[in-house]
């Protein structure tokens, strides 16, 4: 997913085509760049110039490139909700799975068991995520708090030492908040990582390593569905290469056990 990842580097007209790559790249093996620079609005010279920006060697190419990638299939009529749904949260997880890398997943697991404290940052829907990755983690027994607050991420920001974690939710890697505190955070020795969309963004710039996970606008932006679906599926993972630690994992049954039989009391 070359082009997600170099997508802030684009020029405006550039941001057209690779959106609609993103969007719709399996209806352009059928054209030629005359009919995609008119769907566009770009001139030929712009295709061909953004070809070479992300490493083909012309039209021809990325043609050939976008035939390798999988695409979802139809389950059903292209009308009907729960196809269309269907084939968005598989789009979304085949690109995920391009983009993420499974070594590095290990070793945020490892930096998640050594932090003393660890701080969840995110703002608005990356908000309600930080709020369950907290609860997650808590229910291993692990010192976390999720702050959503932008004055309070500020302030904890200021007071994060060495010995802290800070995980930084935002998939444009721009949230200002979010770049403002890991940019103090990491100026206080503490270890930042993120999950974003683009290595090339301000956010993945500054911190200690980043995940890169699907940008969901890029598969059907027209569409009010899950923004956060690709974070927390590549958070799955993580919780699952904790939960193969038998200590994290007795945590965890504890906690269920807990909760099972407060409920029988009720």
């Amino acid at each position: 997913m070359v082009i997600q990842q170099l997508y802030p580097k684009f020029s405006k007209k550039e941001q057209l085509i690779a959106n609609y790559i993103l969007q719709a790249g399996k209806e352009i093996k059928n054209m030629n760049i005359s009919v995609l620079a008119s769907h566009v609005g770009v001139s030929n010279g712009t295709i061909t110039h953004f070809c070479k920006k992300i490493g083909c060697n012309n039209f021809a190419d990325l043609k050939v490139q976008l035939g390798g990638l999988s695409h979802a299939t139809t389950p059903a009529t292209e009308d009907d909700i729960l196809a269309q749904v269907y084939n968005f949260y598989q789009a979304v997880i085949e690109r995920s799975n391009q983009l993420m890398d499974i070594k590095f997943l290990h070793r945020m697991a490892g930096q998640i068991t050594k932090a003393s404290r660890i701080f969840i940052y995110g703002i608005g829907s990356s908000g309600l995520t930080a709020n369950e990755m907290m609860l997650r983690l808590l229910r291993m027994g692990f010192n976390v708090q999720s702050i959503t607050d932008s004055h309070l991420m500020l302030i904890n920001s200021s007071l994060v030492n060495e010995n802290d974690l800070v995980i930084a939710i935002s998939t444009s890697g721009e949230t200002p908040v979010i770049v403002d505190a890991t940019r103090i955070a990491k100026n206080n020795n503490a270890k930042v990582i993120c999950f974003t969309s683009f290595s090339e963004s301000t956010l993945a710039q500054q911190v200690d390593s980043y995940i890169l996970v699907s940008n969901t606008l890029f598969i059907d932006k027209e569409r009010f569905v899950n923004s956060q679906f690709s974070v927390m599926y590549a958070f799955d993972m993580l919780c699952m290469i904790l939960l193969s630690n038998e200590d994290l994992n007795r945590r965890m049954q504890m906690t269920i056990h807990t909760i099972l039989e407060h409920n029988k009391k009720e």
